[in-house]
């Protein structure tokens, strides 16, 4: 990664990823890169499947990825007894032992 982060052209990232990568991995992730350029242009599903060449799945799956990358930060109470931080709502009460 630090290779790749000190790269000054497409050139040297290319040849960078090529010596970590197969041709088909190379590939992948350039059908990949597609298909989060085009879903970030707005492009339906059936349009990336198209100029991709890419399964619907595949477009699904990279569209999750980027959802868990946009994730929101966890509201915390302002309030309580102790310093502890606690989520705001709570699913099942606190366990108080038996």
């Amino acid at each position: 990664m630090k290779e790749i982060s000190r790269a000054k052209s497409e050139k040297e990232i290319i040849k960078t990823l090529s010596r970590a990568l197969t041709p088909s991995e190379l590939n992948l992730l350039e059908k990949r890169l597609i298909v989060v350029y085009l879903l970030k242009q707005g492009f339906t599903y059936r349009k990336i499947c198209e100029v991709a060449d890419v399964h619907y799945n595949t477009v699904s799956f990279v569209k999750k990825g980027l959802k868990k990358l946009i994730r929101k930060k966890k509201v915390w109470s302002e309030f309580g007894s102790s310093n502890k931080r606690e989520p705001r709502f709570s699913k099942w009460p606190k366990y108080k032992g038996v």
